[in-house]
Formats: structure tokens, sequence, C-alpha cells
């Protein structure tokens, strides 16, 4: 595939910005940077882009807290992909990163149910947690994916590939309605 089949594959699925690699601490600023520079070129509203920008932070620190870690050279991180599209009247973002498949079901019966909230059960479960401290060994709560459905206003889709007896690679999705 030369760079022009890639360039047109990323036009025809509506590509903005896209990373795969090995994710970082010091990567994701320049992510962030990145992106919002990508983003400032678009329109809409600035309220949807700082919501878009808030759910890249959480997306991306939850491959570093809860993803498959790795050491590369020396370095500690996370084998990922990270897309940001725009649709017709809206944007995606999509995550994708390896985790542990003893950590499949837990993680899917919690984002199913966060799914199942309404929006005002949302915002009450997430006051609720940040009131009670309560934390996992992972040291999560649910925190940032409770904020990325109260910032889209929608749920996310997510899915699980089994890659091999140990993991599986974890793909989410979430839109924003510009």
């Amino acid at each position: 595939m030369t760079a022009f089949d890639q360039y047109r594959m990323m036009r025809s699925h509506h590509l903005i910005f896209g990373y795969r690699g090995f994710l970082t601490n010091e990567l994701i600023a320049s992510i962030l940077t990145l992106t919002e520079s990508k983003l400032r070129d678009l329109p809409g509203p600035f309220k949807k882009k700082k919501s878009i920008i808030n759910i890249i932070i959480e997306g991306l620190q939850n491959i570093l807290y809860h993803g498959e870690a790795v050491e590369e050279n020396g370095v500690l991180g996370h084998h990922c992909i990270f897309l940001m599209g725009q649709r017709t009247n809206e944007y995606f973002i999509q995550f994708g990163n390896f985790i542990s498949n003893s950590h499949v079901s837990a993680l899917s019966k919690k984002l199913s149910y966060f799914n199942s909230l309404k929006q005002d059960q949302v915002q009450k479960l997430y006051l609720d947690i940040l009131e009670k401290g309560e934390i996992t060994d992972k040291g999560g709560a649910g925190l940032g994916i409770l904020r990325v459905i109260r910032d889209s206003g929608r749920t996310m889709d997510f899915s699980f590939v089994p890659v091999d007896e140990r993991q599986s690679f974890f793909c989410m999705e979430i839109k924003i309605s510009m």
C-alpha cells in the first residue's frame, strides 16, 4: 500500500488525526497539542471542541493506567491506536489497546452498566463516586468513563477482539454530535 493509498483510505473514512504506536505519558502531551491544532481549523462550537479534548485525555489516560503495559528499549508503555474523525453532524473518537483477558468480563459489565444509565444518572453516579472516594486496585473508579459519557452526551460503542490466550484488543468509539 502506497502513501497515496493510505491517504485515500483515511480520507474515505473521514479521519482528521490518528496515531498508532507506543504510548507514554510524554507522548500524550504531543498528541493533545496536535489534536487541539486540528480542532481549531474545524467548524463547531468551542464547548464541543473542549468536550472532544476532555474525552481524548480520558481515553489516552485509560490506556496508560489500565492497558496491558510492555517494555520496549527500557521504556514502559502501551501499544495503542487513537483516531479522530468527522462524519455528517458528528465527530468520532476511537481508542484501541491491549488488555489482559482476565479483565475483559469485568470491564464489559462495567461499560454495559454505564451505557445503560440516563445522563442524569451518569452525573449522579459520577458525583457519588467522587464523594465516596471509591478507588480500585488499579487506581480507578470509573470516573474517566463516566466523564466520557457525560461529555459526549451519548453511550459508547466497545468491543473486545481476542488476540491470544493472554490478551485481547479493546476497541472503544465515542461519538459527539455537532
